[in-house]
């Protein structure tokens, strides 16, 4: 899941990196008139909206899995290695700070 969310930052970011530029060529040519700098603030947020919609639309998530975990969790039957689940946060805390 972790990864799924890595990824898709990534290319959330690279969208943006690549949509700036684009934007900086049009305000360039444009000499910067407030007619596209509003249309600039309008398409980031339609990408935005779109790459939220996506990231809804295909949420990896077992519900079957996830409802046998739970249940399991509540009985007292599922271990839990706390040591590894803080390990595991911190790395990705420093992988995404980095």
């Amino acid at each position: 899941m972790v990864e799924i969310v890595k990824s898709t930052v990534n290319r959330l970011e690279m969208r943006k990196a690549g949509n700036s530029v684009s934007q900086e060529a049009k305000l360039v040519k444009s000499k910067g008139s407030a007619e596209n700098v509003g249309s600039s603030v309008k398409l980031n947020s339609l990408e935005s909206q779109a790459a939220v919609k996506d990231m809804a639309s295909a949420a990896p998530v077992d519900r079957e899995n996830v409802n046998r975990i739970k249940d399991a969790i509540r009985r007292g039957e599922y271990p839990i290695d706390l040591d590894r689940v803080s390990d595991a946060l911190m790395e990705a805390y420093k992988e995404m700070k980095s």
